[in-house]
């Protein structure tokens, strides 16, 4: 499941992860939103949020967060990943380096605030 906080001022998209991720997730919520959001400003920084009960993407899921990367590539100024486990860090790193074109770090679930002024900055 996908919830979502917007902050227009900010230009920020946050984005929290809880169960597992469906496809109807990206095309339902978060698509949606991020049309709005870059019709509105042309760039966007994200900050997704895996809390501790965040148990992954289903297929369907992981193909359509790959087909966002792709077609969001320069629309991304920065994603900042909070709470990825380790393995999920090395994947989210190997992934931005192939898809993306802004900025990509990753941070631990109490180091959201930091998380949030890096994303800020």
């Amino acid at each position: 499941m996908i919830e979502l906080e917007a902050d227009r001022a900010a230009n920020v998209l946050v984005i929290h992860a809880r169960g597992k991720l469906t496809r109807e997730d990206y095309r339902d919520i978060l698509a949606p939103q991020v049309r709005s959001l870059l019709d509105r400003s042309g760039t966007l920084r994200v900050m997704f949020v895996m809390d501790d009960s965040f148990e992954g993407w289903t297929l369907g899921a992981a193909w359509e967060n790959t087909l966002f990367d792709l077609k969001h590539r320069r629309d991304l100024e920065k994603v900042a990943m909070v709470g990825a486990p380790r393995w999920e860090e090395w994947c989210v790193n190997v992934a931005a380096a192939l898809l993306m074109r802004g900025q990509l770090a990753t941070f631990s679930l109490d180091q959201r605030p930091e998380a949030w002024k890096w994303l800020c900055a």
